[in-house]
């Protein structure tokens, strides 16, 4: 839903999630004390995600109002108020296109606000940002912006965007206090100044050979194809409590493939430890998934090799094609996309003071076996601020393994709720892999919590080629239920109950 278009007076009484695209980035980076003072259009443009406990809008008095345990976050930026009030221009004032500030007039959160960056916080009673004037006005009884240790607090704060300025006001029951340490003592400087001390230098080493990215292949025109199952060994899975799975409770599963590295860098055994990492998180976080990694016997060539479409992109239907083979729900790959380093100033008023920074991001997909397409597909990113050795270190091509695994495990966190909440969501589902007269066989067995008796009902699906010849299905109509008669570690054999189109491919849901 977005909010920018005229809405007739009405209010939403339940919870409800909304991304907007309204300019609330100025709002944000005011409070990012190390930030540039003008953003990027790029930044610009990021989307806002908001969710309140309810919304109101008035079209004649042009305003939204967002109502209780409110919280909007762009990026890294996150604000937290009980009420988050969005006034509008008059239409005819502004030919601006809705969603940027110059379709805003000013902004006001209120009621225990709390605004978040990596770098600095916020907290105020009220905060209200004007998008004419570019000022920022912290208000209420010892409003305060604080990075570290350092603070300051007082009943009004301004913060002037367009030349950077800062003041801080008390008021005739309380003056300004502020705690400002020099800059040399920062815990950031001296965590860097006892790792330089630390650290052994070894002059002579040689910088490894960087690692080039390959040129992409031209794109080819589309192609009819058919559907052909690929016939594949079974590989034996695991479940993420590393127990059996009791019959009866299907248990959806998710198959681990390869992660490629698409930096400049040589990044030694990494593929081990992300995907370990990644394990775990996805163990802690989704109760009953099924995981099959490299480490499962049979582990899939299609998984450590991903197939490869003439253009040179992946070819998402075999790769799901295989997964389908095995019975899996989902299947995960992706790569590291980037690797950076930059100089970033940190601290407060004049306080602040440059440091080195580097940030690593892993793109993840995860793929919808049944039809191909993807369910997920969201970058994660983290950041370190380091000392310039380790800089220097990382500039000349050397990405030490601490820093992967510190970095790996963090993305694994954020990237493993992204997942598990997307699973929870899925719905449980099998693949026919032969049919013979009336008896059909399904690639999933006990080891999926097929039991003996278990009744399925049975769709179909149609083929659709996109663009550079990349292959999804469609899911079809019911064409029939299956009743279970026998049941193996890695398939089961079914009974026809009804239905006479019944074909090798078809999805089996429980019925």
């Amino acid at each position: 839903m977005d909010c920018y278009i005229r809405l007739p007076e009405f209010t939403f009484p339940t919870r409800y999630s909304l991304t907007l695209s309204f300019f609330i980035i100025f709002f944000f980076s005011s409070f990012a004390f190390t930030q540039e003072m003008n953003p990027s259009k790029d930044k610009v443009k990021e989307i806002i995600h908001v969710t309140a406990d309810s919304l109101s809008s008035d079209s004649d008095a042009k305003f939204a109002e967002f109502i209780g345990n409110v919280k909007a976050t762009q990026g890294d930026f996150i604000i937290k108020s009980d009420r988050l009030k969005i006034y509008y221009k008059d239409s005819a004032e502004s030919k601006a296109a809705p969603g940027t500030t110059e379709s805003i007039e000013k902004i006001v959160a209120t009621g225990n606000v709390e605004i978040k960056s990596e770098e600095g916080m916020g907290l105020a009673q009220q905060a209200e940002y004007d998008t004419k004037t570019m000022i920022v006005v912290l208000t209420g009884e010892n409003s305060k912006v604080f990075d570290q240790k350092n603070s300051v607090t007082g009943s009004r704060i301004t913060i002037y965007r367009n030349d950077g300025r800062v003041k801080v006001e008390g008021d005739k029951n309380k003056k300004v206090n502020a705690i400002l340490y020099p800059k040399e003592k920062t815990p950031a400087k001296e965590e860097a100044v006892k790792k330089e001390k630390e650290r052994v230098v070894l002059k002579e080493e040689k910088a490894p050979v960087v690692q080039a990215k390959a040129d992409k292949l031209p794109p080819v025109a589309p192609v009819n194809v058919v559907y052909a199952p690929a016939v594949i060994e079974k590989a034996k899975l695991k479940t993420a409590s590393g127990g059996k799975v009791a019959p009866g409770s299907l248990r959806k599963s998710m198959g681990m493939a390869v992660f490629e590295n698409r930096t400049v860098y040589t990044l030694v055994d990494f593929q081990e430890t992300l995907r370990n990492h990644l394990a775990g998180a996805l163990q802690r976080n989704c109760s009953g998934l099924i995981i099959m990694k490299d480490d499962d016997e049979n582990y899939p060539s299609d998984f450590e090799k991903l197939p490869r479409l003439s253009s040179g992109g992946i070819d998402s239907f075999k790769l799901c094609e295989t997964g389908r083979k095995l019975g899996l729900t989902a299947i995960m790959t992706g790569s590291i996309t980037d690797i950076k380093t930059s100089d970033e100033s940190r601290g407060i008023l004049l306080w602040k003071d440059s440091y080195p920074a580097v940030s690593l991001t892993v793109h993840v997909d995860v793929l919808d076996v049944e039809t191909g397409t993807k369910l997920l597909a969201e970058s994660f990113t983290y950041k370190k601020y380091s000392d310039e050795i380790e800089m220097e270190s990382i500039k000349s091509g050397k990405i030490e393994s601490a820093f992967l695994k510190e970095a790996f495990g963090h993305i694994a966190g954020e990237a493993g709720k992204k997942v598990c909440e997307i699973m929870r969501r899925e719905s449980w589902k099998g693949y026919v892999s032969s049919v013979s007269g009336d008896k059909i066989a399904i690639s999933s067995g006990s080891n999926m919590g097929v039991a003996t008796g278990k009744a399925f009902e049975v769709f179909g699906n149609s083929l659709i080629v996109g663009m550079h010849g990349q292959r999804f299905l469609v899911p079809g109509a019911k064409t029939g239920e299956v009743k279970i008669t026998g049941v193996f570690d890695d398939s089961a054999e079914a009974s026809i109950v009804s239905g006479d189109s019944i074909r090798e491919g078809s999805t089996v849901r429980p019925k």
